[in-house]
């Protein structure tokens, strides 16, 4: 295997917790933006720096990663052009996610941007697009390079599940594609403790610190997944959940990683959410069997060792002329 020799890498911290794993293929990254030190703690090779500091120093940048597709777009793109840097997007969702789909003024106009904007773009060689699973790619109709999500399970605490109550970590639930009634009417009848930053929830809050949100994973019983199309049917807190050898109870999906029965509960309504969780919470060596085939499922789908290979052999590519790689 080879090595690829450290890179400048400049991005725009949309998402915490996607960035810190993507810090772990490694090369210097300065990162515009706030950094939440309450989600994740700051990768030693991460700097911050403001917009007017980096344009400034453009051009040490051997490539640019941009996690929206229209302010990191028409923010980053004009100066890789300028200074024949190569740009890459990174699409975190379908098409169709984020009130699309309700509007079809808004949704054609998506559409048009995807196919007037992106297309040409891509088409031109100007830009290379990472989809963050096969479900996000599924609606786009751009080439691009799949790139599923590696989680760091080194990095997890052990699961113990000694806490009867179910657990979900996300900000903003009261969204549209989040059944927030749906849970709204599970948590009267069994217990589930929320984290993260939700005004609309009362005593919610965000974990203080990456080791106490571990904690939540370890100690809870079983994660509560409510994601609904065009949502994926993982995020990334579902994912670390399993990591941590967790069972999960979720909607069924398209793009689930839960097998009913196996690695976790599949349900269609809050009945039998309610029904599941009442059993996980009644049967701590159930859940502690399905945890483990739950954290093999992330060892196998989710490995953090292919998220590395798979960037670094894209930046190989992409900043071919800046690379020299070593064997090892």
């Amino acid at each position: 295997m080879k090595q690829v020799s450290s890179l400048n890498l400049l991005t725009f911290n949309r998402h915490t917790g996607y960035l810190y794993n993507l810090s772990k293929i490694g090369h210097q990254w300065i990162v515009l933006g706030d950094w939440q030190n309450w989600n994740r703690p700051l990768p030693e090779n991460f700097r911050l720096a403001k917009w007017e500091i980096a344009r400034r120093d453009f051009a040490q940048f051997d490539a640019v990663i941009g996690h929206d597709i229209r302010h990191d777009l028409w923010m980053f793109l004009p100066y890789c052009l300028c200074y024949h840097k190569p740009y890459i997007q990174v699409i975190h969702g379908r098409r169709a996610r984020g009130g699309f789909s309700r509007s079809r003024v808004r949704k054609f106009a998506k559409q048009l941007y995807s196919n007037i904007i992106l297309r040409p773009l891509i088409n031109l060689g100007l830009m290379r697009v990472v989809f963050i699973s096969p479900y996000a790619r599924s609606d786009w109709g751009l080439d691009g390079t799949t790139i599923d999500q590696g989680i760091p399970l080194d990095e997890m605490k052990a699961y113990e599940g000694i806490e009867t109550s179910l657990l979900i970590v996300g900000n903003t639930l009261h969204r549209e594609h989040f059944a927030f009634d749906e849970l709204m009417q599970i948590q009267k009848q069994v217990p589930v403790s929320i984290v993260g930053v939700n005004p609309d929830i009362p005593g919610c809050c965000p974990s203080r610190n990456w080791d106490e949100l571990r904690s939540f994973y370890s100690r809870n019983r079983a994660y509560l997944n409510l994601t609904r199309e065009p949502e994926a049917g993982h995020n990334l807190a579902l994912l670390e959940a399993m990591a941590s050898g967790m069972p999960a109870i979720s909607l069924e999906h398209p793009s689930t990683p839960i097998k009913n029965g196996e690695n976790g509960f599949l349900v269609e309504n809050v009945s039998e959410a309610v029904d599941r969780a009442k059993q996980l919470l009644a049967d701590r060596e159930l859940a502690q069997r399905l945890g483990r085939c739950a954290r093999d499922t992330i060892e196998r789908k989710f490995s953090l060792n292919v998220f590395q290979e798979r960037w670094n052999e894209l930046l190989a590519r992409t900043a071919g002329s800046a690379l020299t790689p070593d064997d090892a």
